[in-house]
């Protein structure tokens, strides 16, 4: 899940009304209910978690722009885990931006330039995925170069096609997933040297 979104702040004000609006219209409900986007948390471990980060977003001063809070649906859904689609506006240092939820919040922010938006990007000890949108063909290969991550989508998000090696940088993971090259992680590799030569061998 993405856990922070940084935007450019020239266009800031209109993408985020249209994010907003997009985020008010998810759905939420029965999981089974094939017209709901998110169903409920998977355990009220993690129902619990998601509320205390909401409390600690409001507690560090970030704006909630939209959710921020339990979903009580009623009927045979009340009591389930939950939670209303969140997005926070603050900074970086926040720890909501810097700790994964791994819930429906999300926390926003601003760039002015091309490298304070990839000094932001990295600074954070987690590293498995990132996204970059842009229709500048110098930064559709500079900015994902330069964020450490161990899979950057570029105009494009969530694919995983199963040839493709998956896996995380810092505190993200090491090692691959899929990919040919996963092998070597449930291999040990032996090195044998041998002479077929029936002369006596000398030291050298």
């Amino acid at each position: 899940c993405p856990s922070r979104i940084l935007v450019q702040e020239d266009i800031y004000d209109k993408f985020m009304a249209k994010v907003v609006e997009r985020t008010n219209a998810i759905k939420v409900g029965h999981p089974l209910d094939g017209t709901v986007m998110m169903g409920a948390q998977a355990s009220n471990d993690q129902y619990e978690k998601i509320q205390s980060y909401l409390k600690i977003g409001r507690e560090e001063g970030a704006e909630i722009l939209t959710g921020g809070g339990v979903n009580h649906l009623g009927g045979d859904l009340e009591g389930g885990y939950y939670i209303q689609p969140t997005i926070f506006k603050g900074h970086n240092k926040m720890r909501i931006f810097q700790e994964e939820i791994f819930g429906p919040v999300t926390c926003v922010t601003t760039f002015k330039t091309q490298e304070e938006a990839i000094e932001i990007a990295n600074d954070t000890m987690y590293g498995l995925g990132a996204g970059v949108w842009t229709r500048d063909a110098h930064q559709l290969y500079q900015v994902p170069r330069a964020i450490k991550a161990g899979r950057v989508w570029v105009n494009s998000y969530h694919a995983y096609p199963a040839h493709a090696p998956f896996g995380g940088y810092k505190k993200s993971g090491f090692g691959r997933e899929n990919h040919k090259m996963m092998l070597d992680h449930y291999r040990q590799t032996k090195n044998m040297l041998i002479s077929y030569d029936k002369n006596k061998l000398g030291f050298f």
